[in-house]
């Protein structure tokens, strides 16, 4: 029997339009930065562009077509990151919640959340009000994403920050809550050595004492596993980085060919690292009109795309705490040796 209301009225369902729009006033923007990142990177560009060997920055890899292709990767059986890291957070979510308590969480390249999902059950489970704060330059996946959880989780707030990892960071509240700060997904992998330490006193700087921090971390392995996962036999990988050269074209009004060039993934495992590269397969000279300067490629010539380094986890541990941070538990899947790393800042 419905509830009979002060006024005589009794109480109807809610509509799905009015629990939206409840779910939706628990979403807010700390910043919606309509900056577009790389509206200024062209020099940089140039810059990589004429070193030996050439490079083009991984950003390229990630406008719209290529996060597509990327997501389509994610889902072929042979990139097993993924789900290596999501069977973790599904069997170690409810230890992590144990002993770090329920913080509010803060996810750095936060993307389409799909992962951290499994840790927004565990809060759910408990009954207790969650504040996730989603870092993403990408504002609009990052929008959608903040509407689907809270209509998931009816105790979920969600305060997103659209912009770049420095200024998100720094627009964190300083209201003295302890803080769970996630990057998953082997992010940190994918870049130079320093830049890691770089991002990793950032994220130091922009904590307290106590705070935790999570790593999702691929790991050195069978290299013949890790060579699989990047050269799928759907060509998602490659036709993900190759768009790097369309986003070229796009942005500064270049001419690249896209069948006059090849990907090309190999796994270093002296040096833990797997490197892509983009392959010039003739001579040619490419224009980018929007920045006034031409390219010369040599035959075979090899353009450094992305990097993926595959930890040893003693040694990833040693470059967390050199940045501030005490290990506390790991958790490492044993057929794909994929792991995640829990610790505390000091």
């Amino acid at each position: 029997m419905d509830t009979v209301l002060g006024l005589g009225k009794t109480a109807s369902p809610p509509t799905a339009a009015s629990a939206m729009a409840q779910s939706g006033s628990r979403v807010r923007f700390v910043i919606r930065s309509t900056h577009d990142p790389l509206v200024e990177d062209g020099p940089n560009v140039i810059r990589n562009l004429s070193l030996s060997p050439k490079k083009i920055s991984a950003v390229y890899v990630y406008d719209r077509l290529g996060s597509q292709l990327f997501e389509c990767q994610c889902q072929t059986p042979e990139y097993y990151l993924r789900r290596a890291e999501a069977v973790l957070l599904k069997a170690y979510a409810g230890d992590i919640v144990e002993l770090c308590g329920v913080l509010p969480i803060v996810e750095l390249g936060a993307g389409t959340a799909e992962k951290t999902r499994i840790v927004l059950a565990e809060y759910a489970k408990r009954g207790v009000r969650c504040d996730y704060f989603p870092i993403d330059v990408d504002v609009e996946t990052l929008t959608a994403a903040a509407y689907r959880l809270a209509q998931e989780y009816p105790q979920l707030f969600v305060h997103c920050l659209g912009g770049t990892y420095e200024e998100c960071l720094a627009a964190l509240p300083r209201d003295g809550q302890k803080r769970l700060f996630l990057f998953l997904g082997s992010s940190l992998g994918n870049m130079e050595w320093s830049e890691m330490d770089a991002l990793l006193r950032q994220i130091f700087r922009h904590s307290a004492p106590g705070d935790y921090l999570l790593v999702g971390a691929d790991l050195d392995k069978d290299p013949a596993v890790i060579n699989r996962a990047y050269n799928d036999a759907a060509g998602f990988g490659p036709r993900s980085t190759l768009n790097m050269l369309m986003h070229l074209n796009w942005r500064y009004g270049g001419n690249f060919a896209m069948d006059q060039f090849a990907y090309q993934s190999a796994y270093d495992a002296v040096a833990r690292r797997n490197e892509v590269r983009i392959e010039s397969l003739i001579a040619q000279t490419v224009t980018l009109r929007a920045l006034g300067s031409s390219i010369s490629f040599g035959r075979s010539e090899l353009i450094d795309a992305e990097v993926m380094w595959k930890f040893d986890p003693i040694e990833l541990t040693q470059l967390l705490e050199k940045a501030g941070f005490s290990w506390v538990q790991e958790w490492i899947e044993p057929v794909y040796r994929y792991g995640i790393f829990l610790l505390r800042r000091q």
